[in-house]
């Protein structure tokens, strides 16, 4: 199983790229790749063409989405035949337990192992282990122009699991969120 930092969004809510932004005394990008190394045969950080990065990286191939499905079939593109364990860079609070919960959890039969959103009761595309089998799905969405993973999850046989902590999930995309996460570290 491979792993995938998604960082190649635009950040404009944000202000600045989420990657680089500090929660554990070091950029997300360094947190989370140290961390998905513990358990990944390799790591990459996903980025859009405009990005640079000093760790392995795959560029977004398909650009024609501004969606984290575009990092997500980047991924498959290069290593078709990998499982691919995705994490969000926005995601502060996704630590060991987080991931050791969802490698425990998961189920290769399935097409994804994924985390219920505890809000809104949907597949969290954003930190889930994607089996090789779901990539022509994904690849059919891009078709399609979908570009929503969770609705492609939602659509398919996976696991779903509930999150042991519901923070783990939670996505910081603005200064205001940012502030309030510090606050809570």
């Amino acid at each position: 199983m491979n792993g995938l930092i998604l960082s190649g969004g635009q950040s404009s809510r944000m202000g600045r790229e989420k990657r680089l932004i500090q929660y554990h005394g070091k950029t997300q990008e360094e947190y989370l790749f140290e961390l998905l190394s513990l358990y990944c045969e390799k790591v990459f950080v996903s980025l859009n063409t405009n990005q640079q990065s000093d760790y392995p990286y795959i560029y977004d191939a398909f650009h024609e989405l501004n969606s984290p499905l575009v990092g997500i079939l980047s991924a498959f593109q290069h290593e078709p035949k990998q499982a691919w364990l995705v994490v969000a860079c926005d995601m502060p609070f996704v630590n060991q337990e987080t991931i050791q919960y969802l490698i425990e959890a998961r189920d290769i039969s399935q097409k994804a192992t994924a985390f219920q959103n505890p809000e809104e009761l949907f597949p969290e595309p954003l930190v889930t282990i994607y089996e090789p089998s779901i990539y022509p799905d994904l690849l059919q969405a891009y078709q399609q122009v979908r570009k929503s993973a969770m609705r492609v999850l939602s659509q398919q046989p996976i696991k779903l699991i509930n999150a042991p902590d519901s923070q783990m999930l939670k996505s910081i995309n603005t200064p205001a969120e940012y502030e309030e996460a510090i606050k809570r570290k």
